[in-house]
């Protein structure tokens, strides 16, 4: 069980607000430097847990796509309605959350940052996923057991993550299937796009990165780097900084 309180981040600053979207199972650990760097630039930053997050595992089991855009959906507005305007920043799960809300096109959205984005999964998870799914049967009650906390380059790093230590199979189905759904609708995203992506991940392929640049058709500046020495956890492995000097050229440039 975690608590809930130190997993958030909420910092008072200047608009463009920067709402950020943890990953599937995580926190806002996994993106505090990156944040830490954000706020001290001085820019607002609201980070809430998405739902089922940051308390029992149990709880992620039985959501669903829709109620994890629901729940930013919700942030994202009452951010736009006290500082104007945000950027969406989303990291694995979080960023096809970020991508259906900014295929939405809302008013007030500057920008969109992805990192580590899950519109395809490693084949470990993808193939049994999706062959469980086309057999039409209900996925059983299961919890697979994580052999490290996250995927890092950097293992000194591994300690700061604040994560579940179990994936809940049906929940992780949801992720599965929302890769497929985001992915018919990246073509309706207009606004600024940064893409940051580690070249060693090894949960969602790094080429997802390069697919996604190329069918962002209808957004007018779209930038893309990959991270030679990172692998999932971008925000905290090794190459943190440089990744964080990115996402802040990105934010100066449109705001």
């Amino acid at each position: 069980m975690l608590g809930v309180g130190e997993h958030e981040l909420f910092v008072e600053g200047r608009a463009p607000c920067v709402v950020a979207l943890h990953g599937f199972g995580g926190t806002v650990a996994e993106l505090r430097p990156l944040l830490d760097a954000v706020a001290g630039a001085g820019y607002a930053v609201d980070a809430a847990l998405l739902a089922g997050h940051g308390a029992r595992v149990e709880e992620l089991q039985d959501l669903g796509f829709d109620a994890w855009v629901d729940g930013a959906r919700v942030r994202m507005r009452a951010a736009r309605e006290k500082y104007g305007c945000v950027v969406l920043l989303g990291f694995s799960l979080g960023s096809l959350v970020a991508m259906q809300l900014a295929s939405e096109r809302p008013d007030g959205l500057k920008g969109l940052v992805v990192l580590g984005n899950a519109l395809t999964l490693h084949p470990l998870m993808r193939v049994p996923l999706g062959l469980w799914h086309r057999t039409g049967l209900p996925l059983p009650d299961v919890y697979l057991l994580k052999p490290v906390a996250g995927d890092l380059v950097d293992a000194t790093a591994m300690g700061s993550l604040v994560t579940y230590d179990r994936h809940p199979v049906r929940a992780a189905l949801e992720v599965y299937l929302a890769g497929k759904r985001v992915r018919e609708r990246v073509d309706r995203i207009e606004c600024p796009t940064l893409v940051l992506h580690g070249r060693r991940d090894r949960v969602c392929p790094w080429k997802n990165a390069v697919w996604l640049a190329d069918h962002l058709v209808g957004a007018r500046d779209v930038s893309v780097r990959l991270f030679d020495k990172s692998a999932h956890v971008l925000a905290l492995d090794g190459e943190r900084e440089d990744v964080a000097a990115e996402v802040l050229r990105f934010l100066a440039r449109v705001s």
